[in-house]
């Protein structure tokens, strides 16, 4: 019998070789998991997780001035539009405006696509209801 020899080693004998108690490993790694979850779950109650909410405006966020900004923006940019449009083309401008689009020809052309769209759209939905209902249609027998 030929044994293989390890640097730093001797050959184990049965009274030499250290006992392994594998169950006593075992336990002490539960235990140490146990201990550092007891100490985790201390450190979280004694936390003070809501803490104090403020608001930090003003602390170079731009919130506020942002916010009011956006305000004036908003509001302010188109304030006495109507006023002056009523001054220079007459009480009822929006009708002559609206007058111009109507009769635009892109636009006309826009809404006759549009229209074929939704026509063709309607038939297709009338061929599925058809078909749906198992209903026969005179144009296709084979449907």
């Amino acid at each position: 019998r030929a044994m293989v020899k390890v640097y730093g080693t001797s050959p184990a004998s049965g009274d030499n070789a250290a006992p392994r108690n594998v169950s006593r490993q075992i336990s002490m790694a539960l235990a140490i998991i146990a201990l550092a979850l007891v100490v985790c779950c201390a450190l979280i109650a004694s936390a003070d997780l809501k803490g104090n909410r403020v608001a930090l405006y003003g602390l170079g966020s731009g919130e506020e001035e942002g916010a009011e900004q956006a305000t004036t923006t908003t509001f302010e940019t188109f304030a006495g539009q109507d006023e002056m449009m009523e001054e220079l083309l007459g009480e009822e401008y929006y009708v002559e405006l609206f007058k111009e689009l109507q009769e635009d020809e892109k636009i006309t052309e826009a809404i006759d696509e549009v229209k074929t769209a939704v026509d063709e759209a309607k038939a297709e939905h009338d061929i599925l209801a058809k078909f749906a209902s198992g209903e026969e249609d005179a144009q296709n027998p084979n449907f």
